[in-house]
């Protein structure tokens, strides 16, 4: 089950988010992340397509869900394979490449989880491969279906780029988190990882701007 219970976090003074943002140490999971995806694209030349196909079907798919806690169980079970637990999971980011139904899968709860994240992430995605990251913004703005309308509030924020606080909570038992916000996945291969940001303004420049006029 993902995170037990699915819940969006209730609304806080932004000066509170901001202090919980401050407090969390760095997370190694979007550079490990990034390093996969790198590892997947120099592994199969047609890796990028491949993602963002499993991206839209997997998206289409939660904003076709009722409720929150059965799109979490959908994510987990799409990145875990049902055969593994998330741990499991977060020790395979890094060191090896990642199946395009488990990528995408954790890329979704990524931005459902961790917004402020995710849109680094999605910066080095458009760094790897142009128009990747941009692409997937655009499939996430444009996300509607019959599922969970809060649910489907939070994707197309995250695909317009717009600060928010926390998305989602973790739950009691903290399986994203540990995907998410733990410490680097133990590597054998000595091999440097991929950096989160983009190197120059031209990369962030082909995203969508973190804002838009309402």
């Amino acid at each position: 089950m993902l995170a037990g219970v699915l819940l969006f976090a209730l609304a806080v003074p932004g000066s509170c988010q901001l202090q919980a943002a401050e407090a969390r140490p760095a997370s190694a999971f979007p550079a490990d992340y990034l390093r996969s995806i790198s590892l997947s694209i120099s592994a199969q030349p047609f890796y990028a397509s491949q993602l963002l196909n499993s991206f839209h079907a997997q998206l289409t798919a939660v904003a076709a869900i009722p409720a929150a806690p059965d799109a979490a169980k959908y994510l987990e079970s799409a990145a875990t394979g049902g055969k593994t637990s998330l741990a499991a999971m977060r020790a395979e980011v890094g060191r090896a490449p990642l199946a395009p139904e488990k990528a995408s899968a954790i890329l979704i709860a990524n931005s459902l989880a961790r917004p402020e994240q995710f849109r680094e992430v999605m910066d080095g995605l458009e760094t790897l491969k142009p128009g990747l990251g941009r692409r997937a913004a655009d499939a996430l703005r444009s996300v509607s279906g019959p599922g969970s309308g809060k649910v489907i509030a939070a994707l197309r924020a995250a695909g317009e780029r717009r600060p928010q606080g926390e998305g989602l909570t973790y739950g009691p038992d903290g399986r994203w988190a540990t995907m998410f916000d733990g410490s680097p996945a133990p590597r054998d291969d000595g091999a440097e990882a991929v950096q989160a940001s983009p190197p120059d303004a031209a990369a962030r420049a082909r995203l969508p701007a973190l804002s838009k006029p309402r």
